[in-house]
C-alpha cells in the first residue's frame, strides 16, 4: 500500500493526531462541518504544534515598546531617586510599592472591563500607552520627590493598564506543553526589559539619569503610534465578549494541593523585594573606577538580571512540563535567598560578587514566575484557571508590596543588611513547601509530550 500524499498525511497537535485535509480543500471560515466529520462542528479547531506559541499576537509589539521604555526607567531610578533627589531607601520603597498596587489595580480592572467590551481593548492600550509617555516625560522634568514618586508610580499604574492577558490566552490551549509557553511568554517580556538595559548603558555615555528618563518617551511613543494603528484597523471586527469566568471560592482551595501552593507563593512573595532595591544596594557598592560610570553598571547589573530571567523562564518551562513545579519552585526560593545574602554582605569595589547576585536573583525572577503560573494552571484546572490566575496576581502583587515596604524601612532605619535579609526566614518557609508538596504533570499531559 502507497502512502498517502504529504499534504494529506496526519499532523500532530500536542501530541494527538489530527486528520489535515488535501491542499485546495480546506473549508472556509464559519462553515459547519458534516456531522459526520472527524471534528463536529461545536469542537474546538485543531492548533498545529508549531503554533501554539503566538509569536504574532498583535499586542506584543506595543507591549514590547512599553516595556523598553519602562526599563529604561527602571534602570536609572535608584540612582536618580539617591542621588538627584536625595530621597532615603524608605521613599524609594514606598514609590515602588505604590506603583505595584497601583499597577495590580490597573490591571484587574483592564481585564474585567475587556470581558464585557471586548472593542475597548484597542482603546485601553493606547491609553495606557499615552498614559506611560506622559509620566515618563513629567519624571524626567521633576525636581521634588513627591512630583517624581507619583510620575513613577502612575508609569506602573499604566504599565498594569496595558498589560494583555497573554499567561490566560497561553494556558487555553490545554495542558500540554503549557510551561513552555508560559514560559515563552516571560521570556518575552524579560528580554523587552534587558533591551531597555542595554540602551540605558549607552545614552548614559553621554546624558545623565534625567536625560534616559527623557529618551524613555521615544519607544512609548512608538507604542503609542502602533497601539492607535492597530486599534483603528481592528474597531470593525471586535471579537465577541467571552463567557464570564469561573469564580473559585475560599473553600475551593480548602485542603487541595493548589491551596497549598498558593501559600507557598505567598510566602515567597511576601520575600520578593523590588527589583529597584536591589539596583540601589548595587549603586552604593559598585566600582567606579574605569571607563563605566556609576550609573551605567547599575544599568548592566540590571541588564544582566534580565538577560538571566529571559533564559531561566524559557528554560525552567520546558522543565515543569515534565517534572512538575516544586522542586523549580524551591531552587527559585534558595537562588533568590543566596542573591540576599552576597548583596547584603558585599563590599564595595567586588563586581564579580555583584554580577553573580544578580545573576541569582534574575534566574529565581524568571524561573518562579514560570513555574507559580503553570502550577496554577496544572493544579486549578482549565475550568477554574482564570480565576486562578487573578488569585495568583493579587497574591504576587500584595507580597511584593509589603516585601518592599518592610525592606526599605529596616534599610533605612537599621540599615541595608537588615533590610535585605528580614525577608530570609520566610524564604525558607516557601522553599520547604514547595519541596513538601510538588505538583506532577498529569498522566495524560506527559503522554502528549512524549507522543
Amino acid at each position: 500500500m502507497s502512502a498517502p500524499p504529504a499534504d494529506a498525511r496526519d499532523s500532530t497537535d500536542d501530541g494527538r493526531a489530527v486528520a489535515t485535509q488535501p491542499a485546495g480543500t480546506a473549508q472556509p471560515a464559519g462553515t459547519a462541518r458534516p456531522p459526520g466529520s472527524a471534528r463536529s462542528a461545536g469542537a474546538p479547531a485543531a492548533v498545529p504544534a508549531r503554533n501554539q506559541i503566538r509569536y504574532r499576537d498583535p499586542v506584543r509589539l506595543p507591549y514590547l515598546l512599553s516595556t523598553v521604555g519602562l526599563a529604561c526607567m527602571t534602570a536609572v531610578a535608584a540612582p536618580f531617586f539617591s542621588r538627584t533627589l536625595r530621597a532615603a531607601p524608605f521613599a524609594l520603597a514606598g514609590v515602588e510599592a505604590a506603583g505595584r498596587a497601583g499597577g495590580a489595580a490597573a490591571r484587574y480592572g483592564r481585564n474585567q472591563l475587556a470581558d464585557r467590551r471586548p472593542g475597548l481593548r484597542g482603546a485601553l492600550d493606547l491609553a495606557a500607552s499615552a498614559g506611560l509617555a506622559l509620566a515618563a516625560g513629567f519624571l524626567a522634568a521633576s525636581g521634588a520627590l513627591w512630583q517624581a514618586g507619583a510620575c513613577r508610580a502612575g508609569s506602573w499604574a499604566a504599565r498594569g493598564l496595558g498589560t494583555p492577558a497573554l499567561e490566560e490566552q497561553a494556558s487555553a490551549a490545554g495542558p500540554a506543553r503549557l510551561g513552555r509557553r508560559l514560559g515563552f511568554e516571560r521570556s518575552v517580556g524579560a528580554l523587552g526589559g534587558a533591551v531597555g538595559a542595554l540602551v540605558t548603558v549607552a545614552l548614559l555615555s553621554f546624558t545623565s539619569p534625567r536625560g534616559v528618563i527623557g529618551f524613555a518617551a521615544i519607544p512609548i511613543a512608538l507604542a503609542v503610534v502602533v497601539s492607535a494603528v492597530a486599534m483603528v484597523r481592528g474597531r470593525s471586527n471586535a471579537p465577541e465578549a467571552p463567557t464570564a469566568p469561573t469564580q473559585i471560592t475560599i473553600t475551593q482551595l480548602r485542603g487541595r494541593a493548589l491551596g497549598t501552593l498558593l501559600v507557598g507563593v505567598a510566602c515567597y512573595e511576601a520575600s520578593n523585594i523590588a527589583v529597584v532595591l536591589l539596583l540601589l544596594r548595587a549603586s552604593k557598592v559598585v566600582g567606579s573606577s574605569g571607563t563605566l560610570v556609576t550609573a551605567q553598571r547599575v544599568a548592566l547589573c540590571y541588564g544582566l538580571y534580565q538577560l538571566t530571567a529571559a533564559v531561566c523562564a524559557a528554560w525552567v518551562g520546558r522543565l515543569v512540563d515534565r517534572a512538575g513545579t516544586g522542586l523549580v519552585l524551591a531552587a527559585g526560593g534558595v537562588s533568590l535567598l543566596l542573591a540576599y545574602l552576597g548583596l547584603a554582605t558585599i563590599t564595595a569595589d567586588h563586581n564579580v560578587t555583584l554580577a553573580v547576585c544578580f545573576l541569582l536573583a534574575g534566574a529565581a525572577a524568571g524561573a518562579v514566575d514560570t513555574a507559580e503560573y503553570t502550577g496554577v494552571a496544572r493544579l486549578a484546572g482549565p475550568e477554574s484557571c482564570r480565576a486562578a490566575f487573578g488569585a495568583l496576581a493579587g497574591i504576587q502583587s500584595a507580597g511584593r508590596v509589603l516585601a518592599t515596604l518592610t525592606a526599605g524601612g529596616l534599610w533605612t532605619l537599621v540599615g541595608p543588611k537588615a533590610g535585605l535579609l528580614v525577608c530570609g526566614p520566610l524564604l525558607v518557609v516557601a522553599t520547604v513547601i514547595f519541596l513538601l508538596r510538588a505538583d506532577r504533570p498529569h498522566r495524560q499531559a506527559r503522554a502528549e509530550l512524549t507522543g
